[in-house]
């Protein structure tokens, strides 16, 4: 009997169907889908997206919503898909007011526009605006917007929310990062808005009075058409009581070896310096907001100092609303610890876990925070409307003695009550880059599912601008529905090597891309998301087979003196 052999290049087609068809129907996994590049239209050499924030359709699994800052022009705009992520679509009109057409916020691990949904399918986008008259997005004035459509982003109607344009020297106003939309459908005859932002006083960030960033949050009860004036969250939560923790936890770190240690000064009498025990050295970073079941509404937020050395860690606070806004009372629900995280946070609120419902808390965090830049992704949750919380969890199922971390976590929840969490992972990163990663709950948070890598190969980070490359990270983008969770992510793939290779930091192409896993079919049969994952594995199947049929074709034509030719250099090979 003959072994028949083939050709190298048809063993290594054979092998790439085999590796493609495991990375989309793994044994024991959920199909995934072979990513999408949603950016293609765009063929600017310069172009630079963000990962999208991703939302699905209340009412249609086949519709999810995407927002995006394209960071080259610092314009914002909304990709969306209506079969599934087969194909995707920018809508052609921008959100933002003409006289605010800017939306860059010059923070890490943001999302650039937060979307929700309202009741009558109306979508709202909150972004930043501002243009060049306003000044620098680092210490000029940046206003705050609500765009709503009814049409998926055809059209838009934006009204501003906070409008900080003209304001002068210790008045300047700088509103970023935005977090979030709350938006009750029920309580009202509209529908009730809730956007928090983080502001600081430009004007007033050097000496020894710096004012510190502070949370703040609007209501609208008129569907976002007119906003009340924002409500400070910190206000009189720094009683001396929560000064004196956070004064504990205040730690000189000791200078590297061959740095000089810091000069002491002396701060200047009447000074806030001078003085650091006082409330007005305490603010807030980061506010997320969202509602519940019953019309209550939630903003986490954490501490942060100014004109203090050396500051005290962080604490985390969860500001609470049971009037619609007009009176909120704050709780800390993590204590004043240097392991807490200082970057993304994300809530969400789910029907289960009792008469309350679940508080769903995704973050960055460390055990050891002596290790600099080091994270993981850690989740708590609450069942008593935020009074009470579990202990913190890794989510991470990775060696945390490799020292390779997780970073901006992302939370959504699927029709059902299934949990789908995902973050930025460098676990395969081999220099410089991260892949997405994600777990999902079943049972409201009590367990989780073996971690699955999204993305099919690494981002390499030394193009576009993530990190140091201006700092410019977003989450990964997830949405959930009942047959599926989808992910966005921003990659630099299609990077000109030699041309990123020679400009300056940053330089390169960075596209969005999207993938699904899929848990049921959609619509009764195989989902749009299957049957691209069905189409990719059939499709290098075929490439393969045929490669083979070449192969045995060419050695029939070939004749004897070729298979002599090849069993003498391998005899192994005849049997």
């Amino acid at each position: 009997m003959r072994t028949v052999r083939v050709a190298p290049f048809a063993v290594a087609a054979m092998a790439f169907v085999t590796v493609a068809q495991g990375a989309v129907w793994a044994k024991g996994e959920q199909p995934l889908t072979v990513p999408v590049h949603v950016t293609k239209d765009d063929v600017n050499p310069g172009r630079t997206y963000s990962a999208p924030f991703l939302l699905a359709h209340p009412d249609d699994p086949n519709t999810i919503v995407g927002s995006f800052i394209e960071l080259r022009t610092n314009r914002c705009g909304l990709i969306r898909t209506t079969d599934a992520g087969r194909t995707w679509q920018r809508a052609a009109t921008a959100p933002a007011l003409e006289s605010f057409p800017f939306c860059l916020m010059p923070n890490s691990n943001i999302f650039h526009g937060p979307l929700a949904w309202g009741r009558d399918n109306t979508l709202y986008y909150a972004l930043a605006g501002w243009d060049f008259q306003d000044g620098s997005t680092q210490l000029g004035n940046i206003s705050v917007q609500l765009a709503r459509s009814t049409n998926l982003g055809d059209t838009w109607e934006t009204t501003l929310v906070r409008n900080a344009r003209g304001k002068e020297g210790a008045d300047l106003e700088n509103n970023r990062p935005l977090g979030g939309i709350g938006v009750d459908s029920k309580s009202g005859k509209d529908d009730i808005l809730y956007v928090a932002w983080q502001s600081r006083a430009s004007g007033q960030r050097t000496g020894s009075s710096q004012v510190p960033d502070r949370p703040f949050v609007a209501v609208s009860f008129d569907g976002g058409k007119t906003f009340g004036d924002p409500v400070l969250l910190s206000a009189g939560v720094y009683t001396d009581e929560v000064r004196a923790e956070a004064f504990t936890t205040a730690t000189t770190q000791p200078p590297a070896p061959g740095v000089p240690a810091p000069t002491t000064t002396v701060a200047p009498a009447g000074s806030k310096a001078a003085t650091p025990n006082q409330p007005d050295n305490f603010g807030g970073r980061n506010p997320f907001v969202l509602t519940d079941g019953k019309g209550n509404a939630y903003v986490f937020w954490h501490s942060v100092t100014s004109n203090l050395t050396p500051s005290p860690s962080m604490a985390n606070f969860l500001s609470k609303s049971t009037d619609k806004g007009k009176t909120w009372t704050t709780t800390k629900i993590a204590p004043f610890d240097p392991r807490n995280g200082l970057a993304t946070t994300r809530l969400l609120w789910s029907p289960e876990g009792g008469p309350d419902g679940t508080l769903h808390l995704v973050q960055q965090g460390s055990d050891t925070p002596q290790v600099a830049n080091y994270q993981t992704v850690y989740y708590r949750r609450s069942t008593d409307g935020g009074r009470t919380w579990s202990d913190r969890r890794a989510l991470s199922d990775h060696n945390p003695r490799l020292l390779q971390g997780q970073y901006a976590p992302n939370i959504s929840l699927a029709p059902g009550g299934r949990l789908d969490v995902a973050w930025w992972d460098t676990r395969d990163d081999r220099e410089r880059g991260n892949d997405v990663y994600y777990t999902y709950s079943t049972d409201n948070g009590d367990t989780w599912s073996p971690n699955r890598r999204i993305t099919d190969q690494t981002v390499n980070r030394r193009y576009g601008v993530w990190s140091n490359n201006f700092d410019m990270s977003s989450p990964p983008g997830l949405a959930s529905t009942r047959e599926y969770a989808m992910f966005g992510w921003d990659d630099t793939r299609l990077t000109d090597r030699a041309f990123a290779d020679t400009a300056t930091t940053g330089g390169g192409i960075q596209d969005i891309f999207t993938a699904s896993v899929q848990f049921s079919a959609l619509g009764g049969g195989s989902s749009s998301a299957a049957k691209i994952a069905l189409a990719a594995a059939g499709g290098l199947v075929a490439v393969g087979l045929i490669l083979v049929a070449v192969t045995v074709a060419g050695r029939r034509r070939a004749g004897p003196p070729a298979r002599m030719a090849e069993e003498a250099a391998d005899p192994a090979a005849v049997g």
